[in-house]
Formats: structure tokens, sequence, C-alpha cells
């Protein structure tokens, strides 16, 4: 069984608290999605987010975000 795998159309890295976040863009038959791992302790863990939920998952993130910084002010 012969595996394909997506390639990377772009890729960022964030490190924080011993942790590296690679967030990439992919692309495959079904269209584009983005790819968020967490490499920590030499474990990866990934979550895959199609297209149509990346603005989503952006705007919750935002919120999140957004409260903790009003907490913190």
């Amino acid at each position: 069984m012969n595996t394909i795998i997506d390639p990377e159309l772009h890729t960022e890295r964030v490190t924080t608290n011993n942790k590296l976040f690679l967030i990439d863009l992919k692309k495959n038959h079904a269209g584009y999605y983005m790819k968020l791992s967490e490499i920590s302790n030499q474990k990866k863990s990934s979550i895959f987010i199609p297209h149509e939920g990346i603005a989503e998952i952006m705007a919750a993130f935002e919120k999140i975000y957004s409260m903790i910084d009003k907490e913190k002010t």
C-alpha cells in the first residue's frame, strides 16, 4: 500500500513553554486544510481543520485571547 502525504504549502512555527507548535497549510483532493501540531517531550499530536472551519477557529481563539487580555489589565 502506497501512502501519499499531502505536502506543506506553508508552515508557521511557534515556540512557547518548551513546546513547538507547527501550523501547516496543506491541500488534498477535498481542498485546503490546516494541520495544527504540538510537539512536546518527543511526542506529536495533530488536529486537522478544513478550510471552511478555519475562520471560526480563529474567531474563537481571538475571543478567548481577548478575555485573557482583559483579565490581565
